[in-house]
């Protein structure tokens, strides 16, 4: 596990957490995400038993943080203090450059790699190039430099999974709206825990599925009962793939209205019996 200050070119948060969670494997420690997605987005790209999360907003909110240097540098002081290893995912320095100036945001930076030196933290700012005045950029990249991580192989419409979620069947991105659709191998009752549960959770969040049906058994300690839960759910899961299939393949027979309706009752896992009888007239 890297450690020290970085910046990291990750703007679309699949791709962003992701590679954090690439970056992050094996590490045991505390990690603090401080995000400009309320909890409810974020739950899509993380799950919350892992990360500590902040919301970077104006609102006042119980786990809200205001877009100030100041309550930025205040929160991770005080996690820094009482932790020997983290990682920090910390988003919107371009909004603080915006309200404070670049000079507040270096002054941050400096503090913030005074507190990580010669310690096992990782603090990692993701960022839009764009977003900056190139000697601004410059400077940031001075003491934040660009962490390395693998480009993608293919367009940015196209999605690539690690080796041990590629799909057994092949992928399917029945509109430009809908994530592309896999099938994940089912993972064995031997040795089933809840993290093993809340990761796959995650990766069905990114494809788009309703899975709150599974957030009860994370409270649960029966491992057993646990994994015949999350069957019940995958089960339900590899139906709606192949519903959402059939749907994109007959979807010149049916009205726009009537396509986002039943790809969105497909998502939530809602429904499926009776749009399999619809698609099966179809066909």
């Amino acid at each position: 596990m890297l450690t020290g200050m970085y910046s990291i070119e990750i703007t679309n948060h699949d791709d962003l957490f992701s590679e954090v969670e690439r970056l992050s494997e094996g590490h045991e420690g505390k990690k603090v995400c401080i995000s400009r997605l309320p909890q409810r987005t974020l739950l899509r790209h993380l799950s919350l038993d892992e990360y500590d999360c902040y919301w970077l907003s104006e609102q006042d909110t119980p786990q809200s943080v205001p877009p100030t240097s100041l309550a930025l540098h205040g929160l991770l002081a005080s996690f820094l203090e009482h932790e020997n290893s983290a990682i920090f995912v910390v988003e919107g320095l371009n909004w603080i450059v915006q309200k404070e100036g670049i000079n507040s945001v270096m002054n941050l930076l400096q503090r913030i790699e005074t507190l990580t030196a010669n310690t096992g933290h990782t603090m990692l700012f993701p960022m839009d190039a764009l977003s900056f005045d190139a000697i601004d950029w410059a400077r940031i990249r001075s003491l934040a430099p660009a962490i390395e991580h693998p480009q993608p192989m293919a367009s940015s419409t196209e999605t690539i999974l690690p080796a041990e979620e590629q799909s057994i069947s092949e992928e399917y991105k029945p509109s430009g709206s809908v994530p592309w659709l896999v099938h994940l191998t089912t993972l064995p009752s031997l040795g089933f825990n809840k993290n093993q549960l809340s990761k796959r959770m995650l990766q069905w969040k990114r494809m788009g599925f309703d899975v709150s049906e599974l957030e009860p058994a994370l409270s649960l300690h029966d491992d057993p009962n646990i994994h015949q839960l999350y069957l019940s759910v995958e089960e339900k899961i590899r139906t709606a793939v192949e519903l959402a299939r059939l749907l994109g393949s007959h979807k010149s027979k049916v009205d726009v209205s009537t396509f986002e309706v039943t790809m969105f009752r497909i998502m939530q896992l809602t429904g499926l019996d009776e749009i399999s009888s619809m698609l099966h007239e179809l066909s």
